[in-house]
């Protein structure tokens, strides 16, 4: 979890380049998954929801939602507002409203 977080602003992040790094093979690094209830993948994502909410918050109206979701790696602005509202029960653009 600690290279996951410590690589989130990396685009090509993703299982192989995390086992490369800790020197294990992706089946070991899914495998330390199984108790924590997500994927590696799935905590990746999750954690960068987390972040781009932070900047939503803390943006002041300064930052778009396209820019969020860019900076954190969504495929696109579409694929970031639907993973938002899923995770967070509201719309980025809602937390710019409510924040700004």
């Amino acid at each position: 979890m600690r290279m996951a977080e410590e690589r989130l602003r990396e685009e090509d992040l993703s299982p192989t380049v995390i086992a490369q790094e800790l020197n294990v093979s992706v089946r070991t690094l899914h495998r330390s998954f199984t108790g924590t209830g997500e994927s590696i993948m799935g905590y990746v994502r999750r954690r960068r929801l987390e972040q781009a909410r932070e900047a939503l918050l803390s943006g002041h109206g300064e930052v778009s939602v396209s820019e969020v979701a860019q900076r954190w790696h969504f495929a696109d602005s579409s694929h970031f507002i639907r993973a938002f509202r899923v995770h967070f029960g509201l719309t980025p653009a809602r937390v710019l409203h409510l924040n700004g």
